[in-house]
């Protein structure tokens, strides 16, 4: 038997969806179309190998296949969204130490003060050292 591998993406439409208590208003936070919304959890379906859904009057309301499916969900996406976070938030470390003649440092310096991107990665300490040999 072939490994199932859930789609993160359908699975947060689910949630969305649960969540919201439309697919409606899913397919527009998630800015997508709702017979998109409606692929997707026939996929997921499919995949769980269960309905996640029963009728309820006129709503709809989660089987215990969908119960299970929602919580494992959400767990899921917490460590994607955690992931994602710490991935982003990883900075070079260190220290560069360059040593310029004064007058070159300074233009270096002047180009990046000039530069229109921001450089939030980038610190420089200038110290001045003379040092005369006879």
């Amino acid at each position: 038997m072939r490994p199932v591998n859930f789609d993160l993406d359908v699975m947060r439409s689910f949630v969305t969806g649960v969540e919201l208590g439309s697919f409606a208003k899913a397919a527009q936070k998630l800015a997508r179309s709702t017979s998109a919304i409606s692929a997707q959890l026939k996929k997921l379906e499919a995949q769980a190998g269960s309905p996640l859904f029963k009728k309820a009057g006129r709503k709809l309301a989660l089987t215990d296949t969908g119960e299970v499916l929602l919580n494992y969900s959400k767990r899921l996406l917490s460590l994607n969204d955690e992931t994602i976070t710490a991935v982003s938030e990883l900075k070079l470390k260190g220290w560069v130490r360059l040593g310029f003649r004064k007058t070159w440092a300074v233009s270096c310096r002047q180009c990046l003060d000039d530069s229109p991107e921001p450089t939030p990665m980038f610190e420089s300490r200038h110290v001045l050292h003379v040092m005369q040999i006879c």
